[in-house]
Order: structure tokens, then sequence, then C-alpha cells
């Protein structure tokens, strides 16, 4: 009883700093990528000569990433994040959130301004892209099999900017993951009338590769800003 008195007689700001102190705040952003930290933000570059990823200035959003894919060449991205100075490795059953905004000079038809990449033994080589279909930006979710959906889109035009976020829930199962998407800061609905697409997300080893590839016989550049990667989506949202 007398321990019970004690207790009860401590002030209720005191019990509630002990219990930050017990569970501090843990920031939930994994990655930033920045330009300021040059290319060693990135696991490693997946860009055809002559095509290249700079840092160049923009004149809403400062110094941000180009990358720039001639019309002789089929891609021009990069491949996986570095933290700490090493690849980053995505875990199965795992959520992420990726954030960023996009500029193309050009709204012909590609195969990806985005991808989460499947390597390793794998099965689906791409769960998720994002491309340019008749002038619009697609999702394109690919199962097992070589089932492919487009799952949503809209329109751009080139040399507009717009954000988006990408919620990825990593799963092996068929319709274990799910995948969730922001557009110009509203959550999206996909054609199944849900904000919550259920899929494959997870196939051995994933990575995301930002960028433009495709468009074989056009020159593109794809403007990219505000790269975040986290584990929720006010963490990494443009």
């Amino acid at each position: 009883m007398e321990t019970l008195r004690r207790f009860l007689a401590v002030p209720l700001t005191a019990v509630l700093a002990l219990s930050l102190l017990a569970n501090p705040a843990h920031a939930a952003t994994i990655w930033s990528g920045d330009p300021s930290g040059g290319l060693r933000v990135f696991g490693n570059m997946n860009c055809d000569s002559p095509g290249s990823v700079t840092a160049v200035d923009d004149p809403a959003h400062g110094r941000v990433w180009r990358y720039n894919k001639p019309s002789g060449s089929n891609r021009c991205e990069n491949h996986g994040i570095a933290v700490g100075g090493k690849r980053y490795e995505f875990r199965n059953g795992s959520t992420y959130y990726l954030g960023w905004r996009s500029k193309l000079s050009s709204a012909v038809n590609n195969n990806a301004t985005f991808q989460w990449k499947s390597y390793g033994n794998h099965i689906q080589n791409f769960p998720v892209v994002l491309k340019v279909i008749s002038g619009r930006i697609s999702i394109l979710q690919r199962q097992p099999g070589g089932v492919e959906r487009i799952t949503w889109s809209r329109p751009i035009t080139a040399n507009t900017w717009h954000t988006y976020v990408l919620g990825l829930h990593l799963s092996s199962a068929t319709t274990g993951g799910w995948v969730e998407f922001w557009f110009d800061g509203q959550k999206q609905t996909f054609t199944n009338n849900s904000q919550r697409w259920a899929c494959r997300t997870w196939d051995s080893i994933n990575e995301p590769k930002w960028g433009i590839y495709g468009a074989s016989g056009t020159s593109v550049a794809n403007y990219v800003d505000a790269l975040k990667v986290g584990t929720a989506y006010s963490d990494v949202a443009p």
C-alpha cells in the first residue's frame, strides 16, 4: 500500500516524462536523395552512355536531379539507394513509403519513370512501375505468371511538376502485399474502387529505380526532386 501511495503522489507530468524516456520517438525517414549528397546517395547508376544523371538548378525547386536520356539510348536510371555509405536492403514484411516530385520534358510513351524492380531469384521482374501511356502517367502492377494490370492513370503534360508518394507493404504472397498511392497530395483510388491495391510486392530482392526507361528514339529528361524513403506518408510527402 505504501508503494502504491507513493506512486499516486507522483505528478502526472513526471509520469509522462518517464514514459517518453522509456519510449523515445524515432525518426521514420530512412533515406533522402538530396542532390547535395552527390551520386553516392544511390546504390549505383544504370544509365546508358551518353546519358547522364546530374544535379541542375530548377527555378521552382532549386537543386534537383536530371536524368537525361538521349534519343539513341534506352534508359537512364539509378538502381537502389545507399544509407550511411551502404546499399540499403529492403525487407520482406516491412512497409515503406517512397516520395518524390517529377517533371518530364516529354509526355511520349515510355517503359517507366519509376520501377519497383526485382532482382535475384525473381519471378515478377517488376511488381510496380509508373510509366507514360498515351499522355497519361499510369501505374502498372505485374503479378506472377506475367499478369499485368493498369491500376491507375491520370493525364500529364510535359514540363509540369507533379508529386508522388507510393506506399508499399512487402509480401511474397500473391495478395499479401499492398500498394497505396498519392498524386499531387491527394490519395488515389485504384481501378478496383479501393485506395489499397492487394498484390505481390516482394520478389527475392527489390529496389527502387527513378529516371527514364524506354522512349527509344526520343530525347527525354526526367527532373526529380524531394526523393525520400520512410515508414510513414508524413515522412516522405513532397
